[in-house]
């Protein structure tokens, strides 16, 4: 029985489709991501790193990693984690020869233990400097360039609204909730397909909102007639004539919108933290790993060990353990109490995990699945680009902000887990002060 399995009542309730896998017919979902779906049909090396040609495998199922890059229909280097599957896609995995479960490349690991420095690899040597060059260029990239050219058309539209918030997780909707409520025009940008953040993971976080908070509150959004864009990346936050805020929509437009105040509330991604062996497939995310059970319905390990700190990690281990999964041991990052993660083993793919206890005794776990929890760092590149001050504290970077959310950048205001750590029903406090402040700003015509 393969490992991975799909959930009986919790997957897409889309039709079946068909892809193409490398010539391969797979059965999948509509609707589901193309990472899921190959993830539920025993894919587990997505790709081989660009260096050393390792295996690499979903990491962060959100698109700001890049370990499930693969080829779909000719255009290389798309997101398998948020691409959507349809019936004929074209699927290919890339930078492997002659195909990504037997790359003859990855022996660059092997002769080089210690690491290779490709800038000085034979330099000022004559000609063997260019042979190393040219074959260092075709051993090493990204795939190949697309099969055809992309379609014509590109284009834009501007949007005009009052407070725009970015991110719509517990302090983004607490937010546009708020600045809706006070009155104001609000559009709402989250990167995500869906919103809802952490809330739609599926974990049993407490001090966090009840069942049922996040459609509430956007349905009361909608009702108020805020315009919510999904899918949609802010990647710039301008000031220089007016507040201009780009955003990548997920047609492929670009959305330039034009508010007088912004709330970022970006919230956190989930970093890879340091131990042996990390990049192997089988290695997720917490939150990432919570949807793909929650949301996508797929079940990627049998035995799973959970590393981390704080609810989060008890959590994670809880919702494994209702989805099927044998949880062999729960343990830390650091050195502590509980022990540590000391490495993850596998050729390919993870097949155990070696764990230190307190006094540093090590001990080999078998396992299929390792699961990083807690582990967060706050998407500040946003409102550090408006100007706003970052500060290191407690472990943690994060957006220095006043009690009502403010920056010290007119009109430019930050909420929830960009700030710091914080649980959900903190983070949506903050977003309502933040939201009403940010309303107040707006009807006051842009000034203070």
């Amino acid at each position: 029985m393969a490992k991975a399995e799909r959930l009986a009542g919790t997957a897409l309730g889309g039709a079946d489709v068909r892809i193409d896998f490398e010539g391969e017919q797979l059965k999948a979902r509509e609707g589901e991501t193309l990472a899921a779906a190959l993830l539920a049909n025993g894919v587990e090396v997505f790709s081989r790193a660009v260096k050393y040609h390792r295996a690499r495998g979903p990491w962060c199922l959100s698109g700001r990693c890049s370990q499930c890059l693969v080829r779909v229909d000719g255009e290389p280097n798309v997101t398998a984690c948020t691409t959507r599957v349809r019936e004929g896609m074209r699927v290919e995995r890339q930078n492997a020869f002659p195909s990504v479960n037997h790359d003859v490349f990855a022996t660059i690991d092997w002769m080089y233990p210690r690491g290779l420095d490709h800038h000085s690899l034979f330099a000022g040597v004559p000609v063997v400097e260019r042979v190393v060059a040219k074959v260092a260029r075709e051993m090493a990239g990204l795939g190949n360039l697309p099969d055809a050219a992309r379609r014509p058309g590109a284009s834009f539209a501007s949007h005009e609204t009052e407070v725009l918030v970015v991110g719509a997780g517990a302090a983004g909707l607490a937010a546009a909730r708020a600045a809706a409520d006070a009155g104001a025009q609000v559009t709402v940008v989250e990167e995500q397909p869906a919103p809802g953040g952490r809330l739609r993971t599926g974990l049993a976080l407490p001090d966090a909102p009840p069942a049922g908070w996040v459609e509430e509150q956007v349905d009361r959004l909608r009702a108020k007639g805020a315009h919510l864009v999904t899918s949609g990346f802010a990647f710039g936050l301008y000031r220089e004539r007016g507040t201009l805020v780009p955003v990548r929509t997920a047609e492929r437009r670009l959305l330039v919108v034009q508010p007088r105040a912004v709330v970022v509330a970006a919230g956190s991604a989930e970093p890879l933290p340091p131990f042996g062996n990390n990049d192997l497939p089988g290695v997720f995310a917490g939150r990432a790993l919570a949807r793909l059970i929650t949301v996508e319905g797929v079940l990627p390990g049998r035995r799973a060990v959970v590393a981390g700190e704080g609810p989060e990690a008890s959590a994670l281990a809880d919702l494994l353990r209702k989805a099927g999964a044998e949880v062999v041991a729960e343990t830390g990052l650091r050195k502590g109490p509980k022990g540590h993660l000391v490495k993850a083993r596998g050729r390919s793919a993870v097949a155990d995990a070696v764990i230190a206890d307190a006094a540093g005794q090590e001990r080999k776990v078998p396992c299929d699945l390792i699961a990083i929890a807690g582990s967060t760092s706050a998407l500040v590149d946003l409102a550090r680009h408006a100007g706003a001050h970052v500060a290191f504290r407690d472990g943690h970077f994060g957006v220095v902000v006043d009690e009502a959310g403010g920056t010290g950048i007119p009109g430019v205001f930050a909420c929830g887990e960009v700030t710091g750590p914080c649980s959900a029903n903190e983070a949506a406090a903050q977003g309502e002060r933040a939201g009403r402040a940010a309303a107040a700003f707006a009807a006051a015509g842009g000034e203070r």
